[in-house]
């Protein structure tokens, strides 16, 4: 059970409430720093001013690797419409290796950015309202919309259903629309580019290789090792492939990065963690997000008509066809097999990543072979 965590504020007397004023909260290094007074910043620069904040309770959700989130419950006075009773707060990770491994990756900075760009864009894919957002590469403090009580959370393990799928299909096309066609000029210096962390990449899954030869025996077959190897090989010349074709993209659909809100005429996608946004080819999250988080029959039998519904939410306007699409997606789906051998390397061995990664290999691996990904470049 969730032991919560409770701030409470006694006060005297009536009067105007002195801390509600429209102040820019201070970044904060720890959730634990986080108060009544904070709280109210937060609601007042979100266009909640005059919000009186009698307590906060908050509670740990969720097991992100480079950040920390809790569920902040505010209990208020006032008669103001809209005011959340509860938010999600994600910052900078206690743990001091994910803390490193937060700056040196850029992953703070970019969802500081992420969030910033996509809340003042329009027409654009669905994410959590956002009531405050700062910080840098060196920390980031994140005050979004809670939908624990609305959504429910993909399972990486399970994957999704074929109506999830398509619906996480059509907010990916609604991203990349939004800033397609995007060319060297138009990027954001923040975004991530493929080629920029190729000599990562590549050394990662050359490491990763005896791991996965040593923890897999007997579980990956002959022309899986085949693939594998051709992986190994043709890594680096993966990651640098010419970016003719470019929008931005998420970089990391997994379905575990995914709420799933159910309604009548059938169910939405909420997309969240922002931290791998980048400006590559489209097709990167629609094969990302196919190869490993849809069941292998599932996607054989329904990813072209996925592929036709991502054109249909895309737009015929964007010069941007079918056969472009297939041929990108053939090409760009190896970006979840790239990224699941890599994480080989990366993440400790533990019987819960053991599960996730071999389904995940195998997913990949299917993928890979349905599609002769590696001939394609």
């Amino acid at each position: 059970m969730i032991t919560w965590i409770s701030y409470y504020l006694t006060k005297s007397g009536g009067g105007t409430n002195e801390r509600n004023m429209t102040v820019k909260p201070q970044f904060l290094t720890a959730l634990q720093q986080i108060d009544v007074a904070w709280v109210e910043q937060v609601l007042a620069c979100a266009g909640y001013s005059g919000v009186l904040v009698r307590n906060i309770e908050m509670a740990p959700i969720g097991a992100g690797n480079v950040s920390d989130t809790v569920r902040v419950r505010i209990n208020h006075d006032g008669n103001i419409a809209g005011v959340p009773g509860s938010v999600i707060c994600k910052f900078s990770a206690g743990d001091p290796l994910a803390h490193a491994h937060g700056i040196g990756s850029g992953s703070y900075g970019r969802e500081v950015e992420s969030y910033r760009s996509l809340s003042r864009a329009d027409a654009v894919c669905r994410i959590p309202r956002l009531y405050w957002v700062d910080g840098s590469n060196e920390g980031i403090n994140l005050v979004i919309e809670d939908l624990t009580d609305c959504t429910r959370a993909g399972n990486q393990l399970t994957g999704c259903s074929v109506r999830e799928g398509f619906a996480v299909v059509e907010e990916l096309a609604r991203l990349h629309r939004r800033f397609y066609p995007m060319n060297g000029t138009e990027r954001p210096e923040w975004a991530l580019v493929m080629a920029d962390v190729a000599d990562y990449w590549d050394d990662a899954i050359r490491r990763a290789m005896p791991i996965i030869a040593d923890n897999d025996f007997g579980r990956i077959k002959p022309h899986e090792w085949d693939i594998l190897r051709t992986v190994e090989r043709k890594a680096r010349a993966w990651f640098e492939m010419p970016l003719e074709r470019a929008t931005l993209t998420h970089g990391d659909p997994r379905v575990d990065n995914i709420l799933f809100e159910d309604r009548e005429k059938g169910v939405s996608a909420i997309t969240i963690d922002w931290q791998m946004t980048g400006c590559r080819n489209p097709m990167h999250d629609v094969g990302y997000f196919l190869s490993g988080s849809v069941s292998v029959e599932d996607r054989r039998t329904h990813e072209r008509a996925m592929l036709e519904h991502y054109l249909s939410s895309f737009g015929t306007e964007n010069d941007y066809d079918l056969a472009t699409i297939e041929q990108d997606y053939r090409v760009q789906l190896l970006s979840g097999l790239m990224t699941t051998v890599g994480a080989y390397s990366v993440l400790p061995m533990t019987e819960s990543v053991d599960l996730l990664l071999i389904t995940l290999l195998k997913r990949n691996l299917a993928a890979a072979a349905d599609w002769d990904s590696l001939s394609a470049f």
